[in-house]
């Protein structure tokens, strides 16, 4: 005969350090959808005036974030976006990862009109050198290599 072997419920002892956890854990609230997208707004804000502060900490203003919040499945972390015009996003976000560090990227448009080149920025001397590149085109990103069109290796607006 095979026995089931059962846990016995074991509750942590009144005052003790596992006890006051579990009380923590159950009177703290998880973020609300709202005030996710206020702290990924002010996370891009404080990101672009502390690393890009002569460049977009200039010409983005803090009240261009539009927040957006995580999604738990596939476990995604709030993010906010800023047009910055003639087409051209900042996406920023903070990864998940053990280092939880900002993640800035350009959205460039494709001069094809057909979608999007994503450009990770690492600091203000990746910004400058992109939009040295950018600059003769109007902001759009310039195929190389592909004939457009729909087949162009951007990723594709919806």
């Amino acid at each position: 005969m095979t026995e089931t072997l059962t846990q016995p419920a074991i509750s942590p002892a009144a005052g003790s350090p596992l006890a006051l956890l579990f009380e923590i854990v159950a009177t703290t609230a998880r973020l609300t959808t709202d005030e996710e997208r206020d702290v990924a707004e002010t996370a891009a804000a404080d990101h672009i005036y502390t690393a890009y502060p002569d460049t977009l900490g200039q010409a983005v203003d803090h009240d261009a974030w539009t927040g957006y919040p995580a999604l738990r499945d596939p476990a995604v972390q709030p993010s906010s976006v800023a047009h910055l015009d003639g087409g051209l996003w900042l996406h920023h976000t903070i990864t998940a990862d053990a280092d939880y560090r900002d993640v800035l990227t350009l959205l460039v448009p494709c001069t094809c009109g057909h979608g999007y080149v994503a450009s990770l920025l690492e600091d203000e001397n990746d910004l400058l050198e992109l939009l040295e590149e950018l600059r003769p085109t109007g902001g759009h990103a310039v195929h190389s290599g592909d004939t457009g069109g729909p087949y162009c290796a951007s990723t594709p607006t919806c």
